[in-house]
């Protein structure tokens, strides 16, 4: 993600530029999953997680503009949006493992049967989405 998109929407960047792939496209994906899970942690869902609501900064970092909307779904649908916007970034195109898996489970026609933001960011740090899981389950029982 170079300078000459500074500050752009994800829709700006991605008509201007095309596509993201490899460390891009994982970054935007991380970096946009982890807002959504701080905002999740304090309450605030309905995040309307667009390409025009999503921005790259100067450096490669993403910035979303929070839009709460507490009715618009809760936590299942922002993982839902989170999902249609890192298909958005790569054109639809095939994603690589382990991207590809966390995705089509946040696409999940059923909202109890995706996972949660914070599955979400694990995943893509590197563990699966069993260890992910577990970790949380682990937490929870202490």
């Amino acid at each position: 993600m170079g300078d000459r998109h500074k500050g752009e929407s994800l829709t700006e960047f991605v008509r201007a530029g095309g596509p993201l792939r490899g460390a891009a496209l994982h970054r935007l994906a991380l970096g946009s999953a982890a807002a959504m899970a701080r905002m999740h942690a304090h309450g605030v869902t309905g995040l309307r997680l667009t390409p025009d609501n999503v921005a790259l900064g100067t450096r490669g970092q993403v910035l979303v503009g929070v839009q709460g909307s507490p009715g618009r779904g809760g936590q299942a649908a922002d993982v839902r949006d989170w999902a249609e916007l890192v298909r958005f970034a790569s054109g639809s195109g095939v994603l690589p493992q382990p991207l590809r898996g966390v995705v089509e489970r946040c696409r999940r026609p059923e909202p109890a049967g995706r996972p949660s933001a914070a599955h979400v960011v694990r995943v893509l740090l590197g563990h699966t989405m069993a260890t992910a899981v577990a970790s949380v389950d682990d937490l929870l029982r202490k």
